[in-house]
């Protein structure tokens, strides 16, 4: 029978037991949010109210536009300042794009490079699999521009799901009335939900395209039958990952707090700039540490169900409860 129990319990181990796979969580935790994002904005707009968080995301939607416009006006002024000033600039700027490229190139590759790996751990009978970092991102650079675009069109779709929720309140500054504000909540109440669903949805679709080696739009369509098929599930593991997130954060707060805020507070009485700079340093590592290991135990977990749901499938259970109650 299907037991979340034993899903998160047999990632744990994987992730535990093949700590190499922290380094392509590291730099898959660029690109692999597994919902996080969407939870977080969804939570955030919760927590400041409906109106006043999606204030906040039409505020990031506005920034980037500046950003854009301003870096444009910024590379027309350049030529401007002389020749040589224009060249130093310009290839500072090609040296930061090339460093961004190999960086998102390492982000999507260490995503499918895990993916793959995890599979390949999990089916196996062998305990001493022969797997390195290098041989997983050789299995994942094959996969590059088919997760990349996977990756592109969830962000893209997202950041236009909050872009048209948050509509309504452009009209809101300038005529404050009830019907617009109906309006905003039907929106928000439909797309978050359909934004968390299909950023859940992902992770099958990449899954598809790494382990089954489909086309994009093969994967995109069996993806999305099985979440169909496994939407509560889905959407039952997301938030059981989510909790589990936002529990081992606080922990690591909490430790923090209690060892390094002392020594962090000695070294600004006492001026120690060397006491300082470790306990930033230590505090980083950790902050770091976590993320890498929780973004390889979800991918790690997603990727394990995927492979029940395609070999057994599974029940939810608020499913299982409502037939128990039913009886």
């Amino acid at each position: 029978m299907f037991s979340y129990r034993f899903l998160l319990k047999q990632a744990w181990d994987i992730t535990w037991h093949h700590k190499y796979l922290w380094f392509l969580g590291l730099f898959a935790t660029l690109v692999a949010s597994g919902g996080a994002w969407e939870y977080q904005a969804l939570s955030q707009n919760l927590n400041s109210g409906i109106v006043g968080g999606s204030y906040y995301q039409l505020n990031n939607i506005t920034a980037i536009s500046d950003l854009i416009k301003n870096f444009g006006l910024g590379i027309i002024d350049l030529f401007h300042q002389g020749f040589w000033t224009a060249l130093s600039v310009l290839s500072v700027l090609l040296i930061v794009i090339i460093i961004l490229v190999f960086f998102i190139w390492l982000a999507v590759t260490s995503q499918a490079g895990l993916i793959n790996d995890v599979k390949e751990i999990s089916e196996s009978k062998k305990k001493d699999l022969q797997l390195t970092v290098s041989k997983s991102l050789t299995a994942g650079h094959h996969h590059f521009w088919t997760v990349l675009g996977l990756n592109l069109i969830i962000k893209i779709l997202t950041a236009a799901i909050f872009f048209i929720v948050s509509l309504p309140l452009l009209f809101l500054v300038v005529e404050d009335t009830i019907l617009l504000s109906v309006i905003y909540t039907i929106l928000f109440v439909i797309f978050v939900p359909v934004s968390v669903g299909i950023s859940l949805m992902i992770n099958y679709v990449i899954s598809y395209r790494v382990l089954d080696n489909y086309s994009f739009i093969t994967s995109l369509d069996k993806g999305t039958s099985l979440f169909k098929k496994n939407w509560l599930v889905s959407i039952e593991l997301g938030i059981i990952l989510f909790i589990i997130t936002f529990l081992a954060s606080a922990l690591l707060l909490l430790v923090m707090s209690i060892f390094l805020l002392p020594l962090l507070l000695l070294g600004v009485i006492l001026n120690l700039n060397w006491l300082l700079s470790l306990v930033v340093f230590i505090a980083m590592f950790l902050v770091i540490t976590l993320g890498a290991v929780m973004t390889t135990f979800q991918i790690t977990t997603w990727t394990i169900l995927f492979l029940n749901l395609k070999s057994k499938g599974a029940i939810a259970k608020l499913e299982r409860l409502f037939n128990r109650f039913h009886r």
